[in-house]
């Protein structure tokens, strides 16, 4: 399996020396989760980081009343539980593979010593983490003060920034990030659909019009 640090996108991890590669290796383990495998549980000891590279991860929290909220869905290229590297010391959400997956572990204390060795590195992986985390909070602020057809539309430009081939989302992942129900998504991927923004097969969604939907969107955060 390829290290991490190797596969082509990560402009943070430039310029390496053999000594620093060698540093990373050491601080990393690879690994493989099945389908609905759960990879860490809300409150469990936080000391690692991960690195995705192929599958997909939904990334969920408990609520007091007991519902499971998702926060994130991570794709190929991307970190997450990055929160460990800060004052986090439990798991903030759990972390499922909603396909096969697997990836790189990398271990928190090791990964903080390489970063004092590369301040250049350190600033440009909290740079990537904060826009991440900026970006979602965003979305979700923005979505309350949109309806259904708006918010489903919002998740689905989202995460075309995401990736390069169609979207692969489920109606009922988007239910659980937009705060509404299946059968309302179903209706909302309709009209898309019969309006021309989007065509979908079975659980993937292609946009067929993205400044339109653009505008939709932007008509509604500015009001």
């Amino acid at each position: 399996m390829d290290n991490f640090w190797s596969i082509d996108g990560l402009n943070i991890f430039t310029n390496l020396t053999e000594k620093e590669i060698t540093l990373l290796k050491k601080a990393s383990s690879p690994f493989k989760i099945n389908k609905d495998k759960t990879l860490f549980m809300q409150g469990d000891p936080a000391k690692t980081l991960y690195y995705l590279k192929e599958g997909r991860i939904k990334l969920s929290r408990l609520a007091p009343d007991g519902r499971k909220l998702t926060l994130d869905l991570v794709e190929p290229k991307e970190f997450f539980g990055e929160l460990c590297l800060s004052s986090e010391t439990t798991r903030s959400s759990i972390a499922e593979a909603t396909m096969d997956s697997s990836g790189s572990i990398i271990d928190r204390d090791a990964f903080l010593l390489f970063m004092g060795t590369r301040p250049d590195v350190a600033l440009n992986f909290l740079k990537m983490t904060i826009n991440k985390r900026i970006e979602m909070e965003k979305l979700f602020e923005d979505m309350i003060f949109m309806d259904v057809t708006t918010r489903v539309a919002a998740l689905i430009l989202k995460y075309s920034e995401k990736t390069t081939v169609k979207i692969h989302l489920t109606h009922q992942e988007i239910a659980d990030m937009t705060g509404t129900t299946r059968v309302s998504v179903s209706r909302a991927i309709t009209k898309l659909r019969n309006d021309g923004l989007i065509e979908t097969t079975g659980v993937r969604i292609h946009i067929l019009q993205k400044e339109r939907l653009k505008q939709m969107i932007d008509n509604l955060t500015l009001v």
